[in-house]
């Protein structure tokens, strides 16, 4: 993806200055004269939270498939983060993770993972996206419709309002990347082209962080410790990240409207209730850094608008403006970032110097994003489901499925083969297929065998936080 390529289009428009907006920007520079990104914020001189993305004080991790993306579009970017004190972090040595009431196996993965606050990496990705030349950011703008030709067939443009009034900005691609508050739904439907099929799973999520000091006497045991709740009888869950400036970033989450409250008190009594050791051990002595924030997710969401009869050509619509994840499984900017990376190639296939050389990658792109959403989306919506309080559709044979993965995530505990597979499909390395393998598979139908009469306390690691 390299920005010396001939630039064959005119104008591209990003909707969205977040990560989503950002990343694209970075794509679109290599097939565009020039990129305007469009962003509602005024943005900070500096790694801040940003009043537009209520998230962003949250943690954010790059899993690996993300991670390779960012460093063939940035170059050098992994290590700098690394000489500037960001963790990449081995996901099997580096982490301690506790799911379904057993402690998965530690062991060396090679499957790498970036832990920063969002605001970090969000101003490490804006600083070099806008030193490009061809790319302009203007700030505080809202987008209020797309502009078309008379037939309604394709995007031209848009009409915006920024401090300087109402203006309308020609383009030959649209890129809506505007997150969750997106409006492409509504202006399909006045163009005359339906609304897309929403597809929600209903989880009540809030969860609520901190910054804490890491404490002097911390024996570097983990760099990410995870204790995700036993469903369906637990439902809280809580996680210490260790990220730049040798901070902690805490976070606990509940679901269905058990959320952690916001004073310092309540804080820590949520951390107590989560399984001993954990959480709670760690930084009951620690020193609070910043007051407890916190942020609520009703629901995962995802827009369908590979369904729709018709699309217009030269709009774009990616990242969570199409699919937003429950944000526990950290899925959101990696499959935002091979979106943009899908863009790209469509956009290399189109290299034509004629006026309509952009168009079809509208349709093809709509058909495709699906193929890198419906891994994230499957899994993630299946664990949500095991609690009979989700709302949403379930899809045939989830008891099986339920059976199967419970098994399969027990496995992770007492066998690195098997949890090294588990982590390539969650690093969106490999597809759900890999667990078909006979080295996956086989094992784990042999262990789902011997669980019928042997308790879990036999056959996995309840108990041991830190072993090998």
């Amino acid at each position: 993806m390299s920005s010396n390529n001939v630039r064959k289009h005119g104008h591209a428009v990003v909707i969205g200055g977040s990560m989503a907006g950002l990343v694209n920007a970075r794509v679109l520079a290599d097939h565009f004269e020039k990129v305007t990104v469009l962003d509602r914020d005024e943005r900070p001189q500096g790694p801040e939270p940003r009043k537009g993305v209520p998230q962003g004080q949250h943690l954010h991790v790059l899993l690996e498939a993300g991670k390779r993306v960012l460093e063939e579009l940035f170059p050098g970017l992994t290590q700098t983060m690394r000489e500037r004190g960001i963790p990449v972090i081995d996901a099997g040595r580096d982490m301690a993770w506790q799911q379904f009431g057993v402690w998965k196996i530690r062991f060396e993965s090679g499957i790498e993972t970036v832990m920063c606050t969002r605001p970090y990496l969000e101003w490490e990705v804006f600083q070099r996206v806008t030193a490009l030349p061809n790319v302009r950011l203007r700030e505080r703008i809202t987008v209020e419709e797309l502009c078309t030709d008379a037939a309604k067939q394709r995007v031209t443009g848009v009409k915006l309002k920024g401090p300087d009034g109402e203006e309308t900005l020609e383009a030959d691609l649209v890129v809506d990347a505007s997150g969750r508050g997106t409006r492409s739904p509504r202006w399909l439907e006045e163009l005359g082209y339906g609304r897309p099929e929403e597809e929600k799973v209903g989880i009540d999520l809030g969860y609520t962080s901190r910054l804490y000091k890491r404490p002097a006497s911390f024996q570097d045991e983990w760099k990410l410790l995870v204790q995700y709740p036993r469903s369906p009888d637990v439902w809280r869950a809580g996680l210490i990240a260790s990220v730049e400036d040798d901070r902690w970033l805490v976070s606990v989450n509940g679901y269905f409207g058990d959320h952690a409250p916001t004073d310092d008190e309540g804080f820590l009594e949520f951390t107590r209730s989560l399984a001993r050791p954990g959480v709670y051990d760690y930084i009951k002595d620690a020193e609070p850094l910043s007051a407890p924030v916190s942020h609520k997710i009703p629901t995962s969401r995802w827009l369908h608008y590979e369904r729709l009869p018709r699309f217009p050509e030269r709009l774009v619509v990616l990242g969570d403006a199409v699919c937003s994840f429950n944000p526990i499984f950290g899925q959101g900017m990696t499959t935002a970032s091979l979106g943009a990376k899908l863009l790209g190639e469509f956009l290399r296939e189109r290299g034509l110097s004629t006026p309509g050389g952009l168009d079809g990658v509208s349709e093809r792109f709509r058909h495709k994003l699906p193929e890198i959403i419906r891994i994230p989306w499957f899994m993630a919506s299946v664990m949500d489901m095991y609690y009979p309080q989700t709302t949403g559709s379930r899809p045939p044979g989830l008891g099986i499925m339920h059976w199967l993965l419970g098994r399969l995530i027990e496995m992770t505990s007492v066998d690195a083969t098997v949890y090294h597979q588990f982590l390539q499909v969650l690093h969106m390395n490999q597809g759900l297929e890999s667990f078909l393998r006979p080295g996956t598979a086989l094992p784990v139908l042999a262990y789902g065998a011997k669980s019928l009469f042997v308790p879990l306390a036999e056959r996995a690691n309840v108990d041991r936080m830190h072993g090998a």
